[in-house]
């Protein structure tokens, strides 16, 4: 919704309206009597069906996050920098014992954060662990796939959570097993959103600089369809750490 609030400003700024489709499982029949001159993909996985319904259309598209499919453009945010800045952070508070959770997706950031984590676990002599999580199954999905977790490796210190929805899930597993945080076991997770700033303790975060990723990808959507050549890869701010009360006391 960051994205959608501040790309929404950007296409008024030209006399553009900007219209938010939420994720459906068939777009080609929903969207099939609905014209529209461009289109701005959030993170898709590799299989994203809009992507081949925005390809049969020939319309411009500008992916915000790396996307598997052909795009016009895409927004660069930073996956590998991200990853490196919690995983680090992780670390230097102390834990030694850190999972991975992901969704089940094929969507570009959880292959980079894998990659990165597992290589940060090799350079340390970590056992990597991944969980993998349905995204459909949202926080009661991750809660359970803690649980069961904890039960089996009680020396976990650190849980690597990217998507805010499933870190929630992950502090109510901890909650549920009388664990303290960060005294017990530090979480972080990627986006500083509103789930991340309302949790207790408030959740370690990566400001991802949305508005000005929102308002570049727009920008160069909106060049795109009036002709003008642009960039297929354009850069975004770098992500800053917001360091909160789940990893630090």
């Amino acid at each position: 919704m960051e994205i959608a609030g501040s790309a929404a400003l950007a296409a008024l700024s030209r006399n553009v309206a900007l219209v938010l489709v939420p994720p459906i499982r068939d777009p080609e029949t929903a969207l099939r009597n609905v014209p529209f001159d461009g289109a701005l993909l959030v993170e898709p996985t590799r299989d994203d069906p809009f992507l081949a319904l925005l390809a049969a259309r020939e319309v411009p598209t500008v992916a915000i996050g790396e996307a598997h499919g052909a795009v016009s453009a895409h927004v660069d945010l930073n996956y590998a920098q991200t990853a490196d800045l919690l995983i680090d952070h992780l670390l230097e508070v102390g834990a030694r014992n850190v999972p991975l959770l992901i969704g089940t997706g094929a969507r570009r950031y959880y292959e980079v954060f894998e990659a990165r984590y597992r290589q940060r676990a090799a350079h340390i002599g970590m056992t990597p662990t991944v969980l993998r999580i349905d995204e459909a199954e949202g926080e009661a999905g991750a809660a359970r796939s803690v649980t069961r977790h904890l039960a089996a490796h009680p020396e976990t210190d650190g849980l690597l959570v990217p998507v805010d929805a499933q870190a929630t899930g992950a502090m109510d597993a901890l909650r549920l097993a009388g664990l303290s945080i960060p005294g017990d076991v530090r979480v972080a997770t990627r986006y500083d959103g509103l789930r991340a700033r309302a949790e207790t303790p408030a959740l370690t975060a990566v400001d991802l600089q949305l508005d000005s990723v929102a308002a570049t990808a727009t920008d160069a959507l909106l060049n795109l369809i009036e002709g003008h050549p642009a960039a297929t890869h354009l850069a975004s701010p770098p992500p800053t750490l917001i360091v909160r009360g789940s990893t630090v006391p």
